[in-house]
C-alpha cells in the first residue's frame, strides 16, 4: 500500500472514531416517558356564574356613588372610594374580573350578602364597572388581569 492510501485510510478511520466519540456526549442512560398517573388532586378550576349584569355595559361614573350608598365601602378596601374595610377582600389586590365583580355583588359569597332585588341590573353593572376600572382589573370581556 502506498503512503497516500495509508494516510487516507488512517484520516478516515480518526474522522469515524471523533463522530462516533462525539455521537454518544451528554447521554446518560436510557430515556424514558414520564409517568401517566398523577398522584395527589389538582384545584378545581374556579367558576364564575355568568348573571345578567354582566351581558349589560356598565358606566364606572355611575357606579362609585352606588359602591359608597351601598355601603361596600364598609366591608372593601378601595382606594378610590376612600374605602378601608376589612371583612371583605381587598379589591385593589383582587383586581376582579367585570364578570367575577357581577356574579359576587349579585349572588353574594359569604360573608357578602348577594345585592340582587335591592340594585338593579344595571346598577350591578355599574358598580362592577366601578370596581374594575378604580382596581386596574380587566376590561369587560377579558378573563384575567
Amino acid at each position: 500500500m502506498s503512503r497516500t492510501v495509508r494516510r487516507a485510510i488512517l484520516t478516515a478511520l480518526t474522522c469515524f472514531a471523533a463522530v462516533t466519540a462525539l455521537a454518544g456526549c451528554g447521554s446518560v442512560g436510557v430515556v424514558q416517558p414520564a409517568p401517566k398517573t398523577v398522584v395527589g388532586t389538582l384545584p378545581k378550576a374556579q367558576t364564575v356564574p355568568v348573571v345578567p349584569a354582566a351581558k349589560l355595559k356598565g358606566i364606572a361614573a355611575a357606579g362609585k356613588p352606588i359602591f359608597l350608598k351601598s355601603g361596600c365601602n364598609a366591608c372593601h378596601t378601595l382606594a378610590d372610594a376612600h374605602a378601608t374595610g376589612t371583612v371583605g377582600p381587598n379589591l385593589d389586590q383582587a383586581h376582579p374580573t367585570y364578570q367575577l365583580a357581577t356574579a359576587r355583588v349579585t349572588l353574594g359569597k359569604s360573608p357578602m350578602p348577594a345585592f340582587k332585588g335591592q340594585l338593579t341590573d344595571q346598577q350591578i353593572a355599574n358598580v362592577a364597572a366601578y370596581v374594575v376600572k378604580a382596581t386596574g382589573g380587566p376590561a369587560p370581556g377579558s378573563t384575567g388581569p
